[in-house]
């Protein structure tokens, strides 16, 4: 291979890559709530790497788009885990209402037998018995 064919095809894989790169920003900002600021400057002809990304550009990648996530090696724990203590909250949240009601009921009915006792008391006297 001679030096002109080398510098062709260097100058050919070097436009591949820009290629790609140009399609994965096209998809990174595609993402709901991404904007351009979020991305780092790059390199003409080099992707963008999961760890050169800033921690909102991250959060929106792995929050929207799972797939663009794992290409760049992101982290995609960390949403499933606020889902998981979301999800624990609203269960808690859940069970307190429910005490909470049942407490409630559990008053009203203890409100209402010391008003039937104080009407008894006060329409009859100490030695009528109440059956």
């Amino acid at each position: 291979m001679d030096l002109n064919e080398l510098i062709d095809k260097t100058h050919f894989d070097y436009e591949q890559n820009e290629t790609k790169a140009k399609q994965l920003e096209d998809r990174i900002l595609k993402v709901p709530g991404m904007s351009k600021s979020y991305l780092p400057k790059r390199k003409y002809g080099e992707n963008y790497k999961g760890d050169q990304l800033g921690m909102t550009a991250q959060s929106l990648i792995v929050k929207g788009d799972k797939g663009l996530a794992a290409f760049l090696g992101l982290d995609l724990n960390y949403w499933k885990e606020k889902a998981k203590a979301e999800e624990e909250r609203e269960a808690y949240l859940t069970a307190f209402k429910e005490k909470t009601e049942a407490l409630r009921q559990k008053n009203l009915e203890q409100r209402m037998a010391r008003e039937k006792r104080t009407i008894w008391n006060q329409t009859h006297s100490v030695d009528q018995r109440r059956f």
